[in-house]
């Protein structure tokens, strides 16, 4: 844990350094969310939302939010690895007697806690200012359901990042398997609109199952038994995928140190 927050501190007096950086996005956020208000104005009724409170700007915010939340954890690691081999710090942040697992929580801890903040900050101003208002009960269940869903993607992430301590090529996974997650998971859309075959594979994904329960506990009106399902298809895929992750990251470290890759860039 003192490597993590040591990460932690290192990050956020870089970040100070950027003082409007915060503000900025803040503001991005709500703009982004009075757009879609207005594009929302142009779907009026859709069958397919009916058993949800409010209109297609509630749906569509929902799904945004959960997905742009979970890509954090896609991005930030790949991000991160990258950054520090570009300045020549990776060596010394590889060598260090901590665990991967508390550095690479030390890495991903500030840009949780700031997607974090866009995160509230859009469904608040979004679904609770703007839209049909924000159920705090539903929140709060909500959270484990999009922490899990986020930690899906973070496997995907670790693994990628130590693809990119071998390859040095840039991130050529994240960007394909968003433009997947935003086709599929019913971030924008409900997936029954999707054609049988392609419903199925949207269902073997697990943003899509993030995004549904997340969005019967804010706009459904669902309780927490009712989303047990889903959380517990979550927990399977996070077990499976992470242990495998960590796994996959450790052979590419060990790849690149005994190649001699860590410290070139």
């Amino acid at each position: 844990m003192e490597t993590a927050r040591a990460i932690l501190r290192r990050d956020w007096a870089i970040e100070r350094t950027y003082p409007l950086r915060l503000l900025l996005v803040m503001l991005g956020t709500a703009t982004f969310a009075a757009g879609l208000f207005y594009v929302g104005k142009l779907v009026i009724d859709p069958p397919a939302l009916e058993g949800y409170s409010g209109g297609y700007f509630d749906f569509v915010i929902v799904g945004l939010a959960v997905t742009s939340f979970a890509a954090v954890g896609l991005h930030s690691f790949s991000n991160s690895l990258m950054s520090e081999q570009a300045t020549g710090t990776i060596d010394l942040l590889l060598a260090s007697p901590a665990s991967r697992a508390s550095m690479l929580g030390g890495l991903f801890l500030f840009p949780f806690l700031l997607a974090s903040a866009e995160f509230l900050a859009l469904l608040v101003f979004g679904v609770g200012v703007i839209g049909s208002g924000l159920p705090i009960g539903g929140l709060i269940m909500a959270i484990p359901v999009v922490l899990l869903t986020t930690a899906t993607f973070a496997a995907i992430g670790i693994a990628t990042g130590g693809v990119l301590l071998i390859a040095k090529r840039g991130d050529p996974v994240s960007g394909p398997i968003m433009q997947l997650t935003m086709l599929l998971s019913g971030a924008v859309y409900p997936v029954a609109v999707l054609p049988a075959p392609i419903r199925a594979i949207s269902w073997c994904l697990p943003a899509t199952w993030g995004v549904h329960a997340t969005r019967e506990l804010l706009l459904g009106g669902a309780g927490w038994r009712d989303v047990l399902p889903a959380i517990g298809v979550l927990l399977a895929f996070v077990a499976v995928m992470v242990p495998l992750a960590l796994l996959a990251f450790r052979s590419c470290v060990h790849t690149a140190r005994r190649h001699g890759l860590l410290g070139s860039y």
